[in-house]
């Protein structure tokens, strides 16, 4: 199993330091990026700084902002893959135009709440290959609950897209993760868990 960190950061000092304790151990690493429109949270979200990065880890960031829109362009030439809530925007058709010409070299994903039905983005499955859905009632937090409501989700989501990568992300734990797995997970995005270890190594190991 694919396991990409999360991080939630409060300035750019803390990005660097947990990257710094990944570097080597993970491919990909996401960057949970809250403005306290979408989610009542607020985190780092100063994507310049991005360019002071030279490790060789892929980043993700995962956009928990209302109309992502307007900075998605700021964000896609810093990093390598964006995730955008179905529900952040009403722009959704015109932003993923951006991304549909072959030329964008940074992936597109779209995540969906665990209350959202899967029915707001059954029309973009031949326009995206990346789907991240939430598996916790709040999102925006690190040590939510893992809800299960999301194991249906997953089933039907795989039968709709079978050639999708399907990304679950919230309360991830060792326990959980055959199980997800069988349910056609392809990675998992996990972040409370691996922080709050005392070995990072041996996190990772004992999620994959």
């Amino acid at each position: 199993m694919n396991i990409i960190p999360s991080i939630i950061a409060s300035d750019f000092a803390e990005v660097k330091e947990k990257l710094a304790k990944l570097e080597g151990l993970v491919e990909w690493v996401e960057l949970d990026v809250m403005d306290g429109v979408f989610v009542p949270n607020v985190s780092w979200q100063a994507e310049e700084d991005l360019r002071e990065i030279d490790g060789q880890i892929k980043l993700s960031a995962h956009l928990m902002m209302g109309n992502p829109e307007t900075v998605v362009e700021d964000w896609q030439t810093l990093v390598d893959r964006i995730i955008i809530h179905v529900e952040s925007t009403d722009q959704l058709d015109s932003l993923l135009s951006r991304f549909d010409n072959g030329l964008n070299p940074c992936e597109i994903g779209l995540a969906l709440e665990l209350e959202t039905s899967l029915e707001k983005v059954k029309p973009y499955l031949n326009k995206v290959k990346i789907f991240q859905l939430m598996s916790i009632a709040n999102i925006g937090y690190q040590g939510e609950k893992f809800d299960a409501r999301v194991l249906p989700k997953i089933k039907e989501l795989r039968e709709l897209a079978s050639d999708a990568k399907i990304i679950v992300d919230g309360g991830i734990k060792p326990e959980m993760v055959a199980e997800l797995s069988e349910a056609g997970v392809d990675a998992l995005v996990v972040g409370s868990y691996i922080w709050r270890s005392k070995n990072i190594e041996e996190a990772l190991r004992t999620l994959s």
